[in-house]
């Protein structure tokens, strides 16, 4: 008995150091956060719950996920952290995607914030791109997001067990033999999960313990490299909380206009010189109109989103969502069906809007020259647009 009693003590001494480190760790993190890391474009950032959280507790950061297009305009002034920060624009631009950046990846993501999402302002980049036959692979998931997150999203109270056992039967779905072997043990956890039988899900229970355990300690982990991290950056003050001011949008646009007319003189499509040069130019029929590519109104991403849109419900997240548009000349010029682009546009806003969230709805600007830079990622004109109906968003409601 004495031995007993000695090991449930030592187990919950191990739990209280642990979760000492927990707090330590995160009251330092605290006091090292600055505002301008919002700008901050590294997978640490994006796979990290604790600096996501950091962010999210400043009151003023405008969380916005995406993909590749948060990366590939990064130049351009009327790129979100241009155009925004450093101004009196009354916020500051958190951004959280790059290139791979999927709705599965953000649902997971989602998932880890847990709370400290709710009641913020959150808006989010949607590409027609990630509608395709095939949907996310594990490779790409895996690349992308953590275990960490997946962990997160498991172990949050709020997430239904409906939600909770759509998303792992997806982790299942597209997991392969071969892998990381951290995911492997998250991915049987996801297995337990996705089942419903009675002797699944008792295995499940009698697992939990242990995986838990595993998220915990993945936790200080984070919260230990992310201290380690927040040392490389600069010591700025925070705390700064400035105004709103009035943008005239359509001087924005002429301006924007013309340096997108300079910078596309090569092509018809009205795309960056450079980047038609390099990528569309020289072989335009290795890039035409693949069955794999195309965009496919039953992909399973479909399904993905909407477990995002689940996760929102059941946090009580409100964002604002962007359905941005192809380039229409471009995709008539490679042979794209107008119709399945058309079906596309109307199944995203039906989707968002049967949840009562907001979508702004750029589709009908996908023949507008400079809305867009190539083929698929916003330009010089697209981004005035959203941030338009980005700081209307922001500042709704606000007295």
């Amino acid at each position: 008995m004495k031995k007993v009693i000695t090991f449930i003590c030592s187990i919950i001494i191990c739990f209280g150091f642990l979760f000492f480190y927990q707090r330590h760790y995160e009251g330092l993190i605290s006091k090292k956060y600055y505002n301008e890391f919002g700008e901050n474009l590294t997978d640490h950032k994006f796979k990290s719950p604790i600096l996501q959280s950091m962010g999210a507790r400043q009151n003023d950061n405008l969380f916005m996920f995406g993909s590749s297009e948060l990366e590939h305009t990064i130049e351009y002034y009327t790129q979100p952290i241009k155009f925004f920060n450093g101004k009196k624009a009354g916020f500051q631009i958190n951004l959280i995607g790059k290139a791979g950046y999927k709705s599965l990846v953000h649902a997971a993501d989602f998932g880890a914030l847990g709370h400290e999402l709710k009641g913020q302002k959150v808006v989010f980049v949607l590409s027609p791109q990630w509608f395709v036959k095939k949907g996310i692979d594990k490779n790409t998931f895996e690349a992308n997001s953590s275990e960490l997150q997946v962990y997160g999203f498991l172990f949050n109270k709020n997430i239904s067990l409906i939600t909770k056992q759509d998303f792992s039967k997806r982790i299942v779905l597209i997991s392969g033999k071969n892998g990381n072997k951290h995911f492997a043990l998250m991915r049987e956890y996801c297995y337990l999960y996705s089942n419903k039988d009675l002797l699944t899900t008792s295995k499940r229970y009698l697992m939990t313990p242990y995986y838990w355990l595993r998220y915990e300690l993945l936790v200080l982990k984070d919260d230990m490299n992310s201290n380690k991290y927040l040392k490389l950056g600069p010591k700025l003050a925070n705390g700064l909380k400035p105004t709103h001011i009035t943008t005239n949008w359509n001087a924005e646009l002429k301006k924007a206009s013309k340096i997108a007319k300079a910078k596309s003189t090569n092509n018809e499509f009205g795309m960056d010189n450079k980047v038609y040069e390099h990528a569309f130019k020289r072989n335009p029929e290795t890039i035409r109109v693949s069955p794999n590519n195309n965009l496919c109104i039953n992909s399973p991403e479909y399904e993905d989103f909407k477990l995002l849109l689940d996760v929102c419900k059941d946090e009580g997240i409100k964002p604002l969502f962007l359905n941005i548009p192809v380039n229409g000349k471009w995709y008539d010029y490679v042979g794209y069906n107008k119709n399945d682009r058309l079906a596309y546009y109307k199944k995203i806003n039906n989707m968002v809007n049967s949840y009562g969230f907001e979508v702004a709805d750029f589709s009908k600007y996908e023949d507008e020259n400079y809305f867009l830079m190539d083929s698929a990622h916003i330009g010089w004109k697209g981004w005035v647009y959203v941030n338009e109906a980005i700081d209307k968003y922001y500042n709704k409601n606000k007295n």
